[in-house]
């Protein structure tokens, strides 16, 4: 089961060293090393992730490799402090901790290599839970504060209003958010916990909150790939976790019994990672738009401070769409929200809109059988042509590269023969589904003129749309609509945290 936003990392590791002679071989070890300078946090990332009956995982991902991690920590209930060799995963060194009291206090530091010398981290700590308890990284350096502004109009309250954060603190595990910003480690024994959620006979894990049980604001880890923060009005969203606890299943769209079908919800995309990835972040309509959100991005220190989203209200929107898409868009609006054509059936294989773009597909590869197809932009340059099916085309000189003749259906979701191939056949995959999308694909000139987009008759009307609605004119229509600059997404000039994030709950 995996979730929409990343592919799923690597299984957990299985602790090692964990017999007595190798603690004392390495607590010896240590004794013999010389003592080290402590080292800025900006040399690496560390974090606890809670693993449920009193265990928890250490984990250190330096900034460069390191030959070497040990861990020291003190568990409490009377031991004395223990030393361990981590195990390295993939450049995240981890240690698994058990046998913890709930409640308990563990206190933590790290030796670790680099370019030779070691090193000595400042001590940390984290509480110990139990069944699914335990934190990761909940506040600190690197963080920054997220906050939720209820924007309903008395729409809704803020204890209607539920948020569920989902991401990686840990590369490859997956965590939510508890009201008081720590991370907890997914776990699908928590559909059976005190609280758990039940959707048409069904248990599902209750990892959200609601804005009335944060204040309106919560600790941002500093550190998360593939965030994602789920905002659901009157009901949180029913989110499954798979019996490995390493992957979760989002709401489906194409499934009419999916548990959320019946729900108002969106969401909002983040990926962080202090003193490594500089924050980036997008309010999206790229599977459906729900309600509006805006998202206000602001860091004092470079003078960052930009707003993107839907400022109207959602009827506003509503009737706006209905008013300006053609016939073939409208079935995709809906009570509850308007669907995205990648993520409904209609505009897919087999659906009554499959065919949607395939004269102008047919159009555009018939033109380029007879015409050279030139691409110059950002100082790179893709010439080819169609012989069949295939435009055969070189970069900057170098290839030759093929791109197969997409679909309807490849076009809508920027799959199939467009997310082929190696790198540079991909590169232009991705061109070419913006140029179809906004309308511009038969003339390479205007592929990166944005008062060209959306004026023809074939075109992705649902993206084009959204973008007569968005703030300064951007949107996540499509997959890759940041092609030229023209998505929602906010990303900062360096891995600092923000000074903070807002997010303005819309109705």
């Amino acid at each position: 089961m995996n979730p929409p936003p990343r592919p799923l990392g690597p299984h957990p590791f299985k602790a090692l060293l964990t017999t007595g002679l190798i603690c004392l071989i390495s607590l010896i070890g240590a004794l013999l090393i010389p003592p080290a300078p402590t080292r800025a946090a900006a040399d690496y990332t560390q974090g606890v992730t809670a693993l449920g009956s009193g265990s928890m995982r250490i984990w250190f991902q330096p900034a460069t490799p390191a030959a070497l991690v040990d861990v020291h920590y003190l568990p409490g209930g009377g031991m004395g402090q223990q030393n361990f060799r981590m195990t390295n995963n993939g450049g995240t060194w981890q240690q698994t901790v058990s046998a913890l009291a709930p409640g308990s206090t563990l206190t933590y530091w790290f030796t670790y290599e680099k370019g030779g010398p070691l090193y000595d981290t400042p001590r940390f700590t984290a509480t110990a839970g139990g069944t699914g308890g335990g934190s990761d990284d909940g506040g600190g350096t690197g963080t920054f504060p997220i906050t939720f502004r209820n924007d309903t109009r008395g729409a809704y309250t803020d204890a209607q209003i539920h948020v569920t954060v989902l991401g990686q603190v840990t590369p490859g595990q997956w965590s939510y958010m508890k009201p008081d910003g720590s991370m907890a480690h997914i776990s699908h024994l928590d559909a059976g916990a005190p609280g758990h959620l039940v959707k048409r006979g069904v248990a599902y894990p209750d990892m959200s909150f609601t804005l009335a049980q944060t204040g309106g604001t919560v600790p941002s880890p500093a550190s998360i790939r593939g965030g994602r923060i789920y905002i659901s009005l009157g009901s949180p969203v029913y989110i499954p976790v798979s019996p490995d606890d390493q992957g979760w299943g989002g709401p489906d769209l194409r499934n009419p019994d999916d548990p959320n079908s019946d729900v108002y919800y969106d969401w909002y995309e983040y990926t962080y990672v202090h003193g490594q990835v500089a924050f980036g972040g997008n309010t999206t309509t790229v599977d459906q738009f729900g309600f509006p959100i805006t998202s206000r991005l602001r860091q004092t220190s470079s003078g960052y401070d930009t707003t993107q989203g839907i400022a109207l209200t959602r009827a506003e929107v509503m009737q706006r769409y209905a008013a300006a898409v053609p016939a073939a868009f409208r079935p995709l609006q809906n009570g509850y929200r308007i669907v995205a054509p990648r993520s409904s059936n209609l505009f897919l294989e087999g659906g009554a809109q499959q065919n949607h773009l395939t004269s102008y597909i047919d159009q555009t590869w018939n033109y380029y059988t007879g015409h050279q197809f030139t691409l110059t932009r950002l100082g790179e340059t893709f010439t080819g042509r169609v012989s069949g099916s295939v435009l055969t085309f070189t970069k900057n000189g170098a290839g030759p590269f093929v791109l197969r003749k997409p679909t309807s259906p490849d076009v809508m979701a920027c799959a199939g023969a467009l997310a082929s191939g190696n790198d540079t056949e991909k590169q232009l995959g991705a061109e070419f589904c913006a140029a179809f999308s906004r309308g511009v694909a038969l003339d390479p000139a205007t592929w990166y003129s944005p008062a060209a987009y959306y004026g023809g008759a074939a075109k992705n009307d649902y993206a084009g749309f959204f973008h007569t609605v968005g703030l300064n004119g951007r949107a996540y229509g499509f997959p890759y609509d940041d092609i030229n600059d023209q998505s929602s997404v906010q990303i900062l000039g360096n891995s600092d945290p923000p000074t903070g994030l807002t997010l303005g709950i819309g109705w």
